[in-house]
């Protein structure tokens, strides 16, 4: 996890206010720490044939720099085509002086064709000032051109099944105790620990119909504001703190001193972001934006009620995801029947697991000698180790045991269990054989899976 540097810090704060310097209000020309540049992998729809559309880059810097940044940068083919996905370009941009970002723009190529992405490579270099931890970024040209109507068929063997090796690592909300949970900080510091990590996110739909990233009916508990999310725009989403409340190893308290809100204001520019990241990173996030910052990871989107009664939520989740060809890598996934439903009848080639009430009546058929009925619609059981964390349920049953797992298993639907925060826990499942496991603590999971099978313990936890 970052920690802040002190002296970069306290660096950044004052030429955020003063230039970095004890005499006027200009900027230091030789400051104590070097801002540090990124650019971010991105992914864009392609667009209709003959259409062009852009693929967009973000370039950030972690300090303002005392003069204006230049990038130089030029496109290579990836497994895309120049000419034909996408016009073969060089140029340079600038972040000016006192600023974070600039945006570098590729045009792509639309067309007709039925493709996997496609991707180029952007090669960047600064002309001088700040450092750079790499020198190339991967962008993809996403596949729009699925009609996503056909019956859906589920493979054999079940991509999200595991037959051999460890189960998936997946990040609940990003990690809810090791991150501010459901902002791009948390899912870009995840992604960092595995490539095989899923990232888990909660999709709600605003007053302005935006799908964001949040996991509770209001902003309360996670932010510096209140209200429903259903009653506030994006724009009025946007201007909160998404990592307000956060203690790293502790998750959302209320009662924790100042200093121990350590990601607290960096949203509204009142501290310095990590190197790597902008404000931005620490608001509340939109589905698209996420889409477009984690093109070749798997994702978990856990569908919400539509709480506008209209019917859209469902339809406009389908139709983004269709516009970002993320049709096999994804599950959706909900706790509500009919919104699990209303999905499928949109985007029936999307992967789903199954929803509470179907998976409530499976799993008591699972109880006896009987093997579990086909479940041919869905690919993946998400539930918890037992009922006593479903609310709706007051008979105390063991749901994650050694016949529920083979008889998943035998009807091809992988196991994925939530929510497992001890070590002890998360052995007892990985020795289940589950195929994920589903935690608010990522990083231990992963010290875990990256040890030897033989040699896994929870000394340390």
């Amino acid at each position: 996890m970052y920690s802040f540097h002190p002296v970069r810090a306290l660096c950044a704060a004052a030429l955020l206010l003063s230039g970095c310097s004890d005499s006027d209000n200009t900027f230091d020309p030789n400051p104590v720490v070097a801002p540090a540049l990124t650019i971010n992998t991105t992914a864009s729809p392609e667009g209709m044939a003959g259409e062009m559309t852009r693929l967009v880059f973000r370039a950030t810097l972690d300090l303002p720099n005392s003069s204006d940044t230049t990038i130089l940068y030029d496109t290579a083919a990836g497994t895309a085509t120049a000419g034909v996905d996408y016009l073969d370009t060089e140029g340079s941009v600038v972040i000016a002086a006192g600023q974070l970002a600039a945006e570098i723009e590729i045009e792509v190529l639309g067309d007709a064709d039925e493709e996997p992405a496609e991707t180029l490579v952007l090669n960047y270099r600064v002309d001088g000032g700040p450092t750079q931890a790499a020198s190339n970024v991967l962008g993809y040209i996403a596949n729009d051109d699925s009609a996503c109507t056909a019956p859906y068929q589920k493979a054999d063997p079940n991509r999200w099944r595991i037959t051999e090796g460890d189960p998936l690592n997946y990040a609940h909300r990003g990690g809810v105790i090791d991150f501010p949970e459901n902002t791009l900080y948390a899912y870009s510091e995840v992604a960092k620990l595995d490539e095989a990590i899923v990232l888990e996110m909660d999709v709600y739909q605003t007053l302005d119909n935006e799908l964001v990233i949040i996991h509770d009916l209001d902003v309360d508990r996670t932010t510096n504001g209140t209200g429903l999310i259903a009653d506030l725009t994006l724009a009025e989403l946007r201007q909160l703190d998404a990592a307000y409340w956060f203690v790293p190893g502790v998750g959302t308290p209320r009662d924790r001193p100042e200093a121990d809100y350590v990601f607290r204001g960096i949203a509204t520019g009142d501290r310095p972001p990590p190197p790597g990241y902008t404000a931005d990173d620490f608001r509340i996030p939109t589905l698209e934006e996420a889409l477009a910052r984690y093109p070749d990871r798997l994702i978990n989107l856990e569908l919400k009620p539509d709480l506008d009664g209209e019917g859209m939520y469902e339809t406009q989740m389908a139709a983004l995801l269709k516009a970002y060809g993320r049709f096999d890598d994804v599950i959706a996934a909900s706790f509500v029947d009919e919104a699990a439903n209303n999905f499928k009848a949109v985007a029936p080639c999307v992967h789903t697991s199954v929803p509470l009430g179907q998976g409530t009546f499976l799993v008591l058929a699972s109880q006896g000698d009987l093997p579990l009925p086909p479940v041919p619609e869905h690919v993946a059981f998400q539930v918890p180790p037992d009922t006593s964390q479903i609310g709706q349920i007051d008979l105390l049953i063991q749901v994650v045991t050694e016949d529920f797992v083979q008889d998943a298993h035998n009807a091809n639907l992988a196991v994925q269990v939530w929510t497992i925060n001890s070590c002890e826990e998360m052995l007892a499942m990985i020795d289940l054989g589950v195929d994920a496991i589903m935690t608010d603590r990522p990083v231990l999971l992963q010290s875990l899976l990256d040890q030897p099978p033989a040699e896994r313990s929870c000394s340390a936890d």
